[in-house]
């Protein structure tokens, strides 16, 4: 026997997993319209006792009033179901129609039968399975107008597969996975200029994926858990997604053109896109009250409060996906109602990602991996600087620095004759290296080897005649 609790609980089911909002309850008639302005679709819900008389005044009241449902719902609708939750069958063939527009009742006498008009594995798990909650909680939800608590009850496959995924990639990196020094982080898939102007243009997308501290982990997936179902809910997933990856692409690459010395991981910039899109949306539609904005500004200074005390925080990444997340709705509003600007604010869109690109490419490229032996060596830390070094070497970025820092590893911990061995190797592969020259020039002068010692800084001068230390050294040599 169906009651009062099913009626909701039915109504509540086509709203959380299948798209619809709820537009018009009537009291008296007991019965809820639904719409899925996507699908120009009505789904009317309706409780109750029934005549063979009040069947047909429901069908042609809908048929009569066609334009008056079309302007109060701003849409052309293409077909109305109507779901007559009763005890008592009626013949739903004489009752249906499919001109002018397709109207198909319903005679539902239990949730079964219901279960039957729905494809959704997981909806139709939820309808039939017995739950405590009281009427009022399915009630509530569906006539909910506020769009920032109605998404979050809203089925979202998208954000659930980007946190899961996300999630996976942490536990694999965290327990499988080489990841405790930077050059391993890297590895992973990190953002680096130094990579990315080398060809790795996939750490655009890998590097937001990784997150190593599980206090960074939980704050985005809690984020991503908020904004990605408001987002969702409002759009679509394939929209979400959109808006979710434009804006890390974004956020990643404002990082590259003004950012080249350090790593990036996380998903905070898109995010925030996913912030900025929401933002967007809701400026467009004008659906919302004081409420809805005081809640959206509370969960945006929340994560931004929760951001700035995390370590290494990318602030340029953050800005990026906020005004990308913008960008991708704008961009999709104006493709359905304005072309001209459309194409205005794409054109505009390309130049500045163009602009941001050949910067990316004309900024000096340090060398990451050279600053990550570095850090090693002015921690003392000369055996995993050493490690590290053969790892760049094995990776094909090896640069004359690389091979200067070995060999002060080398003598650091080995000898000098090590050390000027692994310098002669470099200037093997990099004979115009000013830093190498130059080493070789001031070991040699501390061997006694005059002669080569100025062969050496001879070299280094041609390479770089204004050069401080490579003249002063000269001159000593030379006087």
């Amino acid at each position: 026997m169906l009651d009062e609790k099913d009626f909701w609980k039915s109504s509540y089911i086509w709203i959380r997993y299948f798209g619809y909002s709820c537009v018009h309850y009537d009291k008296d008639r007991q019965e809820v319209w639904l719409v899925n302005k996507k699908k120009q679709h009505v789904v009317i819900f309706k409780q109750g006792e029934y005549t063979t008389q009040s069947l047909e005044f429901d069908k042609d009241r809908i048929l009569e009033h066609q334009q008056q449902i079309n302007a109060f719902l701003s849409i052309d609708v293409k077909r109305y179901d109507i779901y007559f939750l009763t005890e008592k069958p009626f013949n739903q063939a004489t009752l249906n129609v499919k001109e002018p527009i397709l109207v198909k009742f319903h005679s539902i006498q239990d949730l079964k039968r219901l279960n039957k008009h729905i494809s959704h594995p997981i909806a139709k798990g939820h309808l039939s399975k017995q739950d405590n909650h009281a009427t009022d909680y399915f009630k509530k939800r569906v006539l909910n107008q506020s769009p920032i608590e109605k998404g979050m009850y809203t089925f979202t496959p998208a954000t659930f597969s980007l946190i899961a995924v996300t999630v996976l990639i942490w536990v694999w990196a965290r327990f499988f996975a080489p990841h405790h020094t930077d050059i391993e982080i890297i590895d992973l898939g990190a953002l680096a200029h130094f990579n990315v102007v080398h060809g790795d243009w996939y750490r655009l997308i890998s590097s937001m994926f990784l997150h190593l501290d599980i206090e960074h982990l939980l704050l985005n997936m809690m984020s991503l858990y908020i904004f990605g179902k408001l987002v969702e809910s409002y759009t679509s997933s394939l929209k979400m997604l959109g808006i979710y990856f434009l804006s890390g692409f974004i956020g990643n690459i404002l990082t590259l053109a003004f950012n080249t010395d350090s790593l990036s991981i996380g998903a905070s910039g898109a995010i925030f896109g996913l912030l900025g899109a929401l933002i967007a949306l809701l400026m467009i539609s004008q659906h919302y009250n004081r409420k809805t904005v005081f809640q959206l500004l509370v969960a945006a200074i929340i994560m931004a409060v929760i951001s700035i005390f995390m370590r290494n925080v990318n602030i340029i990444a953050h800005l990026g996906g906020l005004l990308g997340g913008a960008l991708a709705v704008y961009l999709g509003y104006y493709y359905g109602s304005f072309k001209k600007k459309f194409y205005w604010l794409i054109g505009v869109t390309v130049l500045i990602i163009l602009i941001l690109v050949v910067k990316i490419f004309m900024t000096p490229s340090e060398n990451i991996y050279n600053q990550i032996i570095q850090d090693e060596m002015q921690k003392r830390h000369y055996t995993q600087a050493e490690e590290m070094i053969e790892q760049t070497i094995s990776r094909n970025y090896a640069d004359d620095m690389t091979y200067y820092l070995s060999g002060m590893v080398m003598a650091a911990q080995k000898s000098k004759a090590e050390a000027i061995a692994e310098w002669e190797h470099g200037l093997e592969m990099f004979p115009n290296s000013v830093q190498l020259n130059y080493v070789m020039a001031i070991s040699n002068r501390s061997l006694g080897d005059q002669k080569t010692a100025r062969k050496y800084i001879r070299k280094a001068a041609e390479l770089s005649p204004q050069n401080e230390s490579v003249k002063i050294l000269k001159r000593e040599l030379e006087d």
